[in-house]
């Protein structure tokens, strides 16, 4: 079951990602595998004081769309921890901020070929920044405020394909016994 590695190739590198072609051990078969390095990086589900829940939208250049997500980024340094990187992307992403976070999963958004780790938290009683960080040079992000309420309708229209968003919709609505369950009728 595990894959024994007989040989790395480095391909690429760029500002944060390394990508690597290996040949590795399967079943006794020699495969290639491609992988991505990641720094790995943090997301954070916002809720407001007034319990309003707080996303982005912005394009994304891989999917030729815009997508509406949870705030979430990159470390900055490999070193960070996950929970100063979400306090930073939260801070950048919206202009708010909060002291009360909870982290709530650990995901490998891709990893068919990615070793990226992305820790998700969610936080409470944010509130908004008088003069926040300003957004990365290459983001342009708009943010979305929805109630509690409307996760649902939103999440069963289809319009989220994120899947640390999904994940961390779903969680709120589950936990906050919202969810309905219709049974399947054959």
């Amino acid at each position: 079951m595990i894959e024994k590695r007989l040989k790395r190739q480095h391909k690429y590198t760029c500002s944060f990602l390394d990508l690597y072609e290996d040949d590795v051990l399967v079943n006794g078969l020699e495969k290639k595998r491609v992988v991505i390095k990641h720094p790995g990086g943090a997301a954070v589900l916002p809720i407001t004081k007034e319990g309003t829940i707080l996303l982005t939208k912005q394009y994304r250049y891989p999917i030729e769309k815009v997508s509406i997500e949870i705030p979430a980024g990159k470390k900055d340094r490999l070193e960070e921890d996950a929970l100063t990187c979400a306090k930073r992307e939260l801070e950048e992403e919206t202009g708010y901020q909060s002291n009360h976070f909870e982290h709530l999963y650990d995901l490998h958004p891709c990893l068919g070929y990615s070793d990226e780790l992305l820790i998700i938290y969610i936080a409470y009683d944010c509130e908004k920044v008088l003069n926040p960080r300003t957004q990365d040079d290459d983001e342009s992000i708009e943010v979305m405020e929805i109630k509690i309420d409307e996760i649902e309708n939103l999440l069963k229209s289809g319009i989220i394909t994120d899947g640390k968003t999904l994940i961390a919709l779903q969680y709120i609505l589950w936990t906050k016994g919202v969810m309905h369950h219709e049974e399947n009728k054959t």
